[in-house]
């Protein structure tokens, strides 16, 4: 079970929204006295997205990064980013906010043929 800060993290959000979104119902939560605790299918019920399966289950628990995020990494203009993500980058959107998953743009950029570092999101 994930904290709020822990989901936070994950989406790119601030604690206050978890707990705003949890508190309005479009986060599923368990309380335990005054704590939220948020299992990873609840979590990523959020995402408009594919659920994860089985051997995708760790790669889908990677935090995910914005647009700029992935600039920043890459060294590219967010305008690039979102040249990418028209031409096909799978995103995980989050409560209208488009985010992707680390691994999912290590992949896709690979089949276009950019060659990156390993982990370059870390």
């Amino acid at each position: 079970m994930l904290s709020v800060e822990d989901v936070a993290k994950h989406y790119g959000l601030r604690p206050d929204t978890v707990r705003r979104k949890i508190r309005t119902d479009e986060i599923e939560a368990v309380r335990l006295g005054r704590v939220y605790r948020i299992a990873w299918p609840d979590v990523w019920a959020c995402e408009d997205g594919p659920m994860p399966k089985r051997a995708r289950i760790t790669r889908y628990q990677e935090d995910l990064l914005g647009k700029k995020a992935i600039a920043g990494a890459l060294r590219v203009s967010v305008r690039t980013v979102e040249r990418w993500i028209d031409d096909g980058l799978p995103t995980r959107n989050v409560f209208g906010t488009v985010r992707c998953n680390p691994h999912d743009v290590t992949d896709w950029l690979k089949l276009q043929g950019v060659d990156l570092p390993s982990a370059w999101w870390a």
